[in-house]
């Protein structure tokens, strides 16, 4: 990704980031051309966020119809919507947003596309898409050295995972100067200057971070660490919950998809060799739906992570963000 000298107009317009994260930083935004996969509740948050921050251009890819729950939860979807291509309706919206950065629309199933196409990015968001696909995206990116993040919403539950591949960053930390003699023999007070650190993180391929029942694929690894957070395991219910279902929990089928997820817990937790007692059952009764103000965290997380993958601004989580459903906090998980 080659850098962009910014223009007058984007030098006032992103003057307030400039001042936070460096021009530097914000020539690498410029460059950067970004796609989102779904964009629904969470993808809607995501979306404005990436755009505020001065990317170089958005694409954005969904073959779904905006419903009319969607009308009320998407920001980005106007009144009169229902019935037609959610990834076409979002786009006067977004382009307001940001009048800058150059935003498209691809109605195509994200799983016909050629690898070409996934080839163009700086990084890829994905959201509401099933685990042979991100496990297929994840390794077309690392042969293309596309970064990428995914995540999704399901009541007030939220997660991401990051896969930065060699991910180099940059964080400035304040070193004091020793003090300096006066001529007068008295002693000045140190000094404080900024320098410049430099950092790495490797991330593992997703297929090890996101290993479900009826693999062959070894979980030693992440059975080794023995306080995995009980999130994490809720996480590859959920995953588990949308490869055989073809979509998340739905609330019209609340009793048949409780206990379906209750049959993949108990399989997920064998895998694993994790205590059945502490991942709830009472936790399936809050995964229904995309509740907004989840997604507006979530979203902001996300493209948070995004401006650190671009900028090399500051240190990104490695690899995994979990949202607690009962307390509203955030937490990050390293696995393998």
């Amino acid at each position: 990704m080659s850098e962009k000298q910014l223009s007058a107009v984007e030098t006032e317009l992103y003057d307030r980031q400039i001042r936070l994260w460096g021009i530097e930083s914000q020539e690498r935004l410029r460059a950067a051309n970004i796609l989102l996969i779904g964009v629904r509740g969470l993808g809607s948050e995501i979306a404005k966020n990436i755009l505020l921050s001065g990317i170089n251009s958005l694409v954005i890819l969904d073959d779904g119809e905006v419903t009319e729950e969607e009308q009320i939860k998407n920001f980005l979807i106007n009144r009169d919507s229902v019935g037609k291509q959610i990834a076409k309706e979002v786009l006067i919206k977004a382009q307001a947003l940001n009048p800058l950065v150059k935003i498209t629309a691809d109605t195509s199933d994200p799983a016909t596309k050629d690898v070409k196409f996934f080839e163009a990015f700086t990084i890829i968001v994905a959201t509401r898409i099933k685990t042979d696909f991100l496990l297929k995206l994840d390794k077309i990116c690392r042969s293309s050295n596309v970064k990428l993040i995914f995540g999704d919403v399901l009541g007030t539950f939220g997660y991401s995972v990051s896969d930065f591949l060699e991910h180099d960053y940059y964080i400035d930390q304040l070193k004091l100067i020793g003090k300096k003699r006066n001529h007068d023999g008295t002693e000045s007070k140190p000094e404080k200057e900024t320098i410049r650190v430099k950092g790495q993180i490797v991330y593992p391929e997703i297929n090890k971070v996101i290993i479900l029942p009826n693999t062959k694929q070894s979980v030693d690894h992440i059975k080794k660490v023995k306080r995995r957070n009980d999130y994490f395991f809720l996480m590859l219910v959920l995953l588990e919950f949308r490869n055989r279902q073809n979509r998340n929990p739905e609330i019209s089928n609340k009793e048949k998809d409780i206990s379906l997820l209750q049959e993949i817990k108990a399989e997920v937790l064998d895998l694993y060799g994790f205590d059945h007692n502490k991942l709830k059952n009472e936790l399936f009764e809050l995964v229904f739906g995309e509740i907004v103000p989840v997604c507006a965290v979530l979203g902001g997380v996300i493209a948070q992570e995004v401006i650190k993958g671009v900028s090399q601004k500051e240190v990104p989580i490695n690899n995994i963000f979990l949202f607690d459903p009962l307390t509203f906090c955030g937490k990050e998980e390293t696995i393998a």
